[in-house]
């Protein structure tokens, strides 16, 4: 065997070898996603949960919610304060679940992030946005 023969071996060697390589990263490839896709509905979980436990937890924060949602105009000055902050923050959620749904980091089906409702959301969540920046115009709730 002379030099030839055995860089003509080496390349065969290395041409079979790039196929497990390349099955191997793309193996990688998908798990990451899926952990990308799970780390996702999970902080959605995780954010939606703090959210309404502080409206199930704190009575006077869940009658400035309640309030707030049926008539505005009724709440004080401290309460005026407060409503927006609470909607504000499931507005933030929802619309970084959009964000994560229009990057296809969301999937629908059984594993999807959040009830039907939360998807369906999504839309009007969009249309409250004020320009391209993630401010929402509060006259539109």
């Amino acid at each position: 065997m002379n030099l030839s023969d055995a860089a003509m071996i080496a390349q065969i060697a290395g041409t079979v070898l790039v196929v497990p390589t390349l099955l191997y990263l793309a193996l990688q490839v998908r798990q990451n996603t899926k952990q990308l896709k799970a780390a996702a509905r999970y902080q959605f979980v995780e954010a939606t949960g703090q959210v309404n436990a502080e409206v199930i937890a704190n009575k006077q924060a869940a009658s400035v919610f309640r309030r707030g949602l049926s008539n505005y105009a009724d709440l004080d000055a401290d309460e005026r304060i407060q409503f927006p902050f609470l909607i504000g923050q499931h507005l933030q959620i929802h619309s970084v679940m959009f964000e994560l749904h229009e990057d296809a980091l969301l999937t629908y089906g059984k594993s999807s992030a959040g009830p039907a409702s939360t998807r369906n959301s999504w839309p009007t969540v969009e249309g409250l946005r004020v320009g391209a920046e993630s401010s929402y115009d509060m006259t539109k709730i």
